[in-house]
């Protein structure tokens, strides 16, 4: 046996034993709280101390497993998950908002809870975005996404400052087409259409609702 497949067999035999051991864990867990509760809130308090256990066993064993996978070319998964509400796009998180504001309002309100304006970079996400508008059941069907031009005019930035390179615009409307049909401002700000996964440039101070976006968080 050579000296990969043998520390390839030592961390299998590792994963089973914490497997084992976590499963002796949570049947003691178990049957504590059965003798311990006695109210239902105690049983509530248990149940989320279980809870947790096993979240956090979850974590580790997945984290194990994505690195032996890839020591052996097995099918990597993902061991991250979305805040409640979120939509799990890859390793990305999404939410769609059903209130409008202007472009700078919305981007604030995505900040406030610790995410951005939506960076659309994959055919996966546009389709997404049009599932989980449907799912939602807005009566809009434009939302802002995390692209402008406002530096300078044709030069299409993302909120993390990166260029635009897979552009999904509405050429079929010709798009972009930085009218002055929202004043002199022009249009300098982009939203997607989730029906037909395409973008267009709008004035900045025209309300939309809009697509946050945060990188899924690891599992503790």
């Amino acid at each position: 046996m050579d000296m990969m497949s043998l520390i390839k067999k030592k961390e299998t035999l590792s994963i089973r034993r914490h497997t084992v051991l976590y499963v002796l864990i949570g049947l003691l867990v178990s049957g504590a709280s059965c003798q311990a509760a006695d109210t239902p809130e105690e049983e509530v308090s248990s149940l989320r101390l279980k809870l947790n256990l096993l979240m956090n066993r979850y974590g580790l064993l997945c984290n194990q497993f994505s690195n032996l996978a890839t020591n052996c070319s097995a099918p990597v998964i993902n061991c991250t998950e979305c805040p409640d509400g979120w939509l799990r796009v890859g390793d990305q998180c999404f939410l769609l908002s059903t209130d409008r504001d202007d472009y700078f309002k919305s981007a604030n309100k995505c900040t406030e809870i610790g995410g951005h304006l939506a960076i659309l970079t994959t055919k996966e996400q546009h389709e997404a975005m049009e599932q989980e508008g449907k799912r939602i059941g807005g009566i809009y069907i434009y939302y802002w996404i995390g692209l402008s031009d406002i530096e300078n005019e044709g030069d299409w930035k993302w909120v993390d400052n990166s260029k635009l390179k897979t552009p999904f615009w509405d050429v079929l409307n010709s798009e972009p087409g930085n009218t002055l049909s929202g004043g002199l401002e022009g249009e300098d700000c982009a939203v997607v259409n989730s029906n037909t996964q395409t973008w267009s440039d709008v004035p900045c101070s025209f309300t939309y609702p809009r697509i946050c976006q945060m990188d899924a968080l690891p599992l503790q």
